[in-house]
């Protein structure tokens, strides 16, 4: 973790005012066209949630602005942030787990799985929101599509500063396969150029999946 020094920060008027709000938090929602990756899992036999989040997680590591936080320090920046997910529940309630980040996506694939399982048996002993502001937040619908979303924001500014990623039903439109993916972020550490990045880095990923999935 790098605390960012706000006296001699680019950004800081930018930071000051927007971290002087209430709910400093916006989301943006896009079409993402996710053919490629649609192509690839029916080639491959590979499972779509694992790869999408892996590729999600390498747009959103791209842009220093996603990893920024607020701790009780001040304005941080984390090296990469870990994935925190919601798991569908067999009694239809739903809970989270949270595990690591690795770069190799095979064993990123693995843990996921093993995580998702082991939750879904055993629950999560942890309440929400008991864990430190170095995750993202993930959640997605895949029983509807969706062109909008909101997300319920804490009043607690620290948790308010974890950007919520959220994606729906992929679906075939006009000989494409797309999909409504959501960001929400606060506007202290995230402009419009931000998630800019993030998201044509993460089309970027989806048309290369084959090479950053297993090196083809």
């Amino acid at each position: 973790m790098k605390i960012i020094d706000i006296e001699k920060w680019e950004r800081k008027k930018t930071y000051e005012w927007f971290s002087s709000f209430e709910n400093p938090t916006y989301g943006v929602t896009v079409r993402l066209d996710i053919t490629p990756l649609i192509d690839f899992k029916n080639k491959t036999g590979r499972k779509f949630y694992s790869d999408f989040l892996y590729l999600v997680m390498l747009a959103l590591n791209s842009c220093s602005a996603l990893r920024q936080r607020e701790e009780d320090v001040g304005a941080v920046e984390y090296e990469s942030p870990d994935p925190s997910i919601t798991v569908a529940m067999d009694n239809g309630t739903f809970d989270v787990v949270r595990f690591p980040f690795v770069q190799n996506p095979n064993e990123f694939n693995k843990i996921v799985y093993k995580a998702i399982e082991e939750t879904k048996n055993n629950g999560s002993t942890k309440a929400f929101g008991d864990e430190d502001n170095n995750v993202y937040y993930f959640s997605c619908t895949p029983w509807f599509d969706f062109t909008d979303i909101s997300n319920p924001i804490p009043q607690e500014i620290k948790n308010a500063t974890i950007p919520r990623i959220s994606w729906g039903k992929y679906v075939y439109e006009n000989g494409r396969w797309v999909i409504g993916f959501n960001i929400t972020a606060s506007h202290a550490f995230v402009d419009g150029n931000h998630l800019g990045i993030v998201i044509n880095n993460l089309n970027d990923n989806v048309k290369n999946c084959s090479k950053l999935l297993i090196g083809e």
